[in-house]
């Protein structure tokens, strides 16, 4: 029995690797992502519920062997009935009809020996072992599709981390300038060369800006959290204000813009998983015609037995030898009829398993298609964004030159101001969307 030992070891490791603390400093998303495969809640649930699948076969190999136990019984016989026979049997002169009455029993008896009862042919044993072995594929499956679900969840948080952290940058930027423009306004407007209309303007402006930054660091703190929280890593203020991402979006893009490992993906490991399901099925259904069938049974007992009105058990005249091999056969008669029911039953289950698993592939390929269809839309989305972005930004470059020479308006110059957050915001939604749609395609 090696699979309690392992499991036990495996239950010290995993507490052994969460006492351990993440390196907050410059993270990079292969180092989240090799945390987060030891440390998240989650893995290890599935890394638990493996071991107890490896435990339950090696129980369902264990019920093969003969069960073989020692017995011991002692008892007070209080009242010993008697029992009437026939008188001449052991009185020659006593007439046929008359009886007398004899007690076939003692005061005291006890017996004690070794039982045997193995199971030479069971119906409902015959596909146990095989049906575990499918459980603990199945287990196992269920921990590969956690493993690439968990990727994928901590490289989108990942990357909400680090355009969290781009907004917030970005509107620090925004909050900075409008100060200033607002400064300038004051000098302006006690030196009378600015109207109260437009100085209120900034200042209106500046307070969005300030609102706006508000809402982005608690967005970049949410992401952080969250990051954290995914990768089974200790949640608190300290840790989300000391964490660090070595990743920009370019570099994010780039990683998962390269060619697919040849790892199985997550949809190949589904359509896996639902093959088992239907061998499962179909053993279940064997399994279950096999109870039409006999059950033989070996049984045996190696002992003796205690007679005598006195309790003296450790007087060897008193006991005698007992033992015994037999055979019981068990036909099924009734149960046939519940028999018939549970075979039925388990024949539709696998006709669902199998439809199961035609609508699997007919949706992983629906989503392959539109992911496909998608990704290329989304790409050219995020290059037409980031070329935007330049033209915004070299806009707003042109609108303060010309402002500070007095050609244009304040209000123009916050329009552009407004615009170029705009394309901002539109370029890290759109570098968000390809990021998520490359992920989703490579697991």
């Amino acid at each position: 029995m090696k699979r309690p030992i392992t499991l036990l070891l495996l239950l010290t490791i995993t507490l052994l690797l969460s006492a351990q603390e993440l390196n907050l400093e410059r993270l990079t998303l292969e180092e989240t992502i090799a945390y987060a495969l030891e440390h998240a809640p989650e893995r290890i649930r599935q890394k638990l519920l493996v071991g107890e699948a490896e435990i339950q076969l090696d129980e369902a190999r264990l019920q093969h062997l003969p069960d073989i136990f020692a017995s011991v019984d002692l008892r007070r016989n209080l009242i010993i009935p008697s029992t009437p026979v026939p008188a001449n049997l052991f009185d020659l002169n006593a007439s046929e009809d008359e009886l007398m009455y004899l007690r076939f029993n003692t005061s005291w008896n006890a017996s004690a020996g070794l039982n045997l009862n193995y199971d030479l042919f069971s119906p409902e044993k015959v596909h146990r072992v095989g049906e575990q072995k499918q459980q603990l594929k199945i287990q196992q499956y269920d921990e590969m599709i956690s493993d690439r679900e968990l990727r994928e969840q901590i490289a989108i948080a990942y990357a909400e981390c680090v355009i969290a952290k781009e907004q917030l940058r970005s509107c620090r930027q925004d909050t900075s300038y409008y100060a200033l423009l607002l400064r300038n306004a004051g000098d302006l407007y006690k030196k009378e060369q600015l109207s109260l209309v437009e100085k209120n303007e900034i200042l209106k402006a500046y307070n969005e800006s300030k609102a706006n930054f508000l809402r982005a660091e608690k967005i970049a703190a949410d992401s952080g959290a969250n990051l954290l929280f995914l990768a089974g890593a200790k949640v608190t203020p300290q840790t989300v204000a000391a964490l660090q991402l070595e990743e920009d979006i370019p570099s994010l893009l780039a990683k998962m813009d390269q060619p697919a490992s040849t790892t199985l993906t997550g949809k190949e490991i589904e359509v896996m998983k639902q093959n088992e399901r239907m061998s499962l099925a179909a053993m279940r259904t064997r399994s279950a015609e096999w109870k039409y069938a006999p059950t033989l049974t070996l049984n045996g007992y190696l002992g003796t037995n205690y007679y005598n009105n006195e309790l003296q058990l450790f007087n060897d005249r008193y006991w005698r030898g007992n033992s015994y091999l037999g055979l019981s056969l068990k036909i099924p008669i009734s149960q046939s009829l519940s028999t018939a029911k549970e075979v039925s039953r388990l024949r539709l289950q696998q006709r669902l398993e199998e439809a199961n698993l035609l609508e699997i592939r007919n949706r992983q390929e629906k989503e392959r298609m539109e992911e496909a269809s998608q990704l290329v839309v989304l790409r050219e989305s995020y290059r037409l964004s980031e070329k935007n972005l330049v033209l915004s930004m070299q806009n707003l470059k042109a609108a303060q030159m010309q402002y500070e020479k007095e050609y244009i308006l304040q209000k123009e110059l916050l329009s552009e101001q407004l615009k170029a957050q705009l394309a901002m915001q539109s370029h890290l939604q759109a570098a968000y969307d390809l990021f998520t749609g490359l992920v989703s395609m490579k697991h």
